[in-house]
């Protein structure tokens, strides 16, 4: 099973303007316009009900999210990811990975296929209770 780090995102009360922040200060570019659209339009259809903004440096993506408290409770999940935000680990075995965290009696909550098509994502806390999240992509097949 392999990890690496893939995106940071952080949740906000004001989209522009902490997307405006990290573009001038930092020169992160924008992922598509046509990528927005999509993500946006499947999350909210599963849940969520905020707007993203995708930038990048070239290697690693920045989600910039609109805060919703209400995210785990719509889900039925005990974790939030939207709230405050979270890091996140690619891996190339979600199964794998669920099956390690249930061995060392870590709890989790299994999204599955809820924000972006294709992506099996799960959400854990650390022992300070910072929100990781690990996904797979190219998981197909009917979501959860």
């Amino acid at each position: 099973m392999n990890f690496k780090f893939h995106h940071l995102n952080l949740c906000t009360d004001s989209l522009p303007r902490l997307t405006q922040f990290y573009k001038t200060l930092f020169d992160l570019g924008t992922i598509s316009d046509e990528e927005h659209a999509r993500v946006n339009a499947e999350s909210a259809s599963t849940g969520y009900s905020g707007k993203v903004d995708f930038l990048s440096d070239g290697d690693i993506e920045f989600h910039w999210s609109e805060r919703d408290l209400d995210t785990g409770f719509k889900m039925n999940q005990i974790i939030n990811p939207m709230s405050r935000g979270h890091f996140c680990f690619r891996t190339d075995d979600i199964e794998g990975f669920k099956k390690r965290l249930n061995e060392k009696g870590i709890r989790y909550s299994d999204y599955g296929r809820w924000a972006i098509a294709g992506w099996d994502q799960v959400f854990l806390q650390d022992p300070d209770g910072n929100v990781i999240e690990v996904h797979q992509p190219n998981v197909f097949g009917p979501g959860r």
